[in-house]
């Protein structure tokens, strides 16, 4: 036997402690670019599983050698090797052999459709829809083990369960949930109507519905998520049920969110008035600035009674082009009383057309310090000034707010961190950028920070809490507000009117 062959008998044979020794010695020895069909793939095997990912080429190559000898097994390794490279390269894979986890679900990667079911069964791979059959096989019987569990698995907020439901208990319950949720203690069931390739459900579970059969075994029209969350009854969300392609993609991307859900211990819904029904008024500016040598579109929303020569509250917020949802509830609060009367000034966020997200280059320090030190011109110095001199936003600290969401409360919190001289209070919702040991906050002078963020959000749910425990170990006035949902629009205009009443008194006025 050849001292390579006795190499991979010992591989074989080792423990993980032996192994990443001996594979560093098999990749270092002569004998294996004119390894033999057989002894190819097993050192092919070896390296795949014992070596890290940089060396995953070998392997791929050391199988391809196999395959093309007629080893079986060889093709569907060089598969495997090569659509891991291609995903850890930031590319779809060909296969589809590579399979990951999301939320607690075994989730195929993306694959880029240039294998058909053909070249899958050339390299010993079974068609595409029996692996995605298989993957949610898989899924269905944790699922099962789940809903027989009690609670959430350990620091999960939520997971996918499975009770084996009939079309009959489906259809009832659709028949008395016309918008498709019910829940059954800490368990929501959604289902929609269908005939397509598949249904999501988004924005907060995305996890793709599975079909539920007729009593004959028949594919149906139903499809169907079951889903345990913690603290269900407090849930508020936005969802809608968004079609997918053969390839398990939404058609035409992330659609609209029709439908809310509202828990029976969740805060009570806002008052809101409609577009065309504003007691205050609302109009697009086109705004020329020096700053980012552009023309920017501005929203501006007075208040009702608003009159030249007033001085009032006034709120600095980022994406004004979907500002409108946070007006109507603004509006509605203003109109009650709950909230005194404020000026809010959005400013739209970088054009959508183009490359790259300019939204982030202007918002978050960091990433391009021009963009941002131009976008900040803009916003603190450039709209201040127009604002106060054209609507009579309040120059005064106290009666100055930033405001923003996701990206935006990033912004917000950078901001009033650098220009704490301008604003009061910030109100940053959802932020997904944590302080870290760069982060320079002096709590004399600092603004109070309205934070708030939802449970379902995992990682902008983290930076905030995170910045919620920065701000108190650094002793600095703030609030944060924990909801039940996800990175959801619900979440934010409805704390918006809280923030505002926390900052301001109901007489405000300079």
């Amino acid at each position: 036997m050849s001292a390579i062959g006795d190499l991979l008998i010992q591989l074989e044979g080792a423990d993980h402690e032996t192994a990443p020794f001996l594979v560093r010695e098999l990749l270092q020895h002569a004998e294996l670019p004119k390894l033999p069909g057989g002894e190819s793939l097993r050192a092919a095997r070896a390296i795949a599983v014992h070596a890290g990912p940089q060396q995953l080429p070998i392997a791929g190559e050391l199988a391809g050698r196999a395959h093309q000898a007629g080893i079986p097994g060889a093709g569907a390794l060089f598969a495997e090797c090569a659509d891991k490279i291609a995903l850890m390269s930031g590319r779809p894979q060909r296969f589809g052999t590579v399979v990951l986890e999301h939320q607690g679900d075994l989730v195929m990667g993306p694959i880029d459709g240039i294998a058909d079911d053909e070249m899958r069964n050339s390299f010993g791979l079974p068609p595409l829809l029996e692996m995605r059959q298989r993957i949610e096989k898989q899924n269905r019987s944790r699922a099962r083990e789940r809903y027989q569990a009690v609670g959430l698995p350990l620091s999960q907020k939520f997971c996918r369960v499975w009770s084996d439901p009939t079309i009959a208990e489906l259809r009832s319950g659709l028949a008395s949930n016309p918008e498709g949720a019910w829940v059954n203690g800490n368990d929501l069931t959604m289902v929609c109507q269908s005939t397509g390739n598949g249904i999501i459900p988004g924005p907060v579970f995305e996890l793709p519905m599975w079909n539920v059969t007729e009593d004959d075994g028949s594919p149906s029209d139903l499809w169907c998520s079951q889903i345990r969350v913690d603290r269900l009854s407090e849930a508020v969300f936005g969802y809608g049920f968004w079609p997918l392609n053969e390839d398990g993609m939404p058609i035409g991307g992330r659609g609209p969110v029709d439908h809310r859900f509202r828990g029976t211990a969740a805060p009570e819904e806002l008052p809101s008035h409609e577009d065309d029904a504003l007691i205050g008024s609302l109009e697009t500016h086109e705004f020329t600035s020096a700053a980012l040598r552009e023309n920017r579109r501005v929203k501006v929303y007075l208040p009702p009674g608003h009159a030249a020569g007033m001085s009032l509250p006034v709120i600095y917020s980022t994406d004004g082009n979907m500002i409108q949802p946070y007006i109507r509830r603004l509006d509605a609060a203003i109109a009650e009383s709950s909230i005194p009367p404020v000026i809010l000034i959005g400013a739209h966020a970088a054009p959508m057309d183009r490359t790259g997200n300019e939204r982030a280059l202007e918002y978050l320090p960091g990433f391009d310090d021009q963009r941002f030190d131009r976008h900040q011109r803009f916003f603190v110095d450039e709209l201040s000034s127009w604002a106060e001199a054209e609507f009579g936003a309040s120059n005064r600290r106290e009666f100055r707010a930033i405001f923003g969401c996701s990206d935006g409360a990033g912004h917000a919190l950078a901001t009033a961190s650098m220009h704490r001289q301008r604003f009061g209070h910030c109100i940053a919702y959802s932020t997904g950028m944590p302080p870290d040991e760069q982060t320079r906050w002096d709590a004399d002078g600092a603004p109070f920070v309205h934070l708030c963020a939802g449970t379902l959000e995992q990682g902008f749910h983290q930076a905030t809490e995170a910045w919620a425990a920065w701000l108190h170990f650094h002793k600095s006035p703030h609030h944060f507000t924990e909801r039940v949902c996800g990175h959801d629009l619900i979440q934010w205009i409805e704390e918006l009117p809280s923030a505002i009443a926390r900052a301001w008194s109901s007489d405000n006025s300079d």
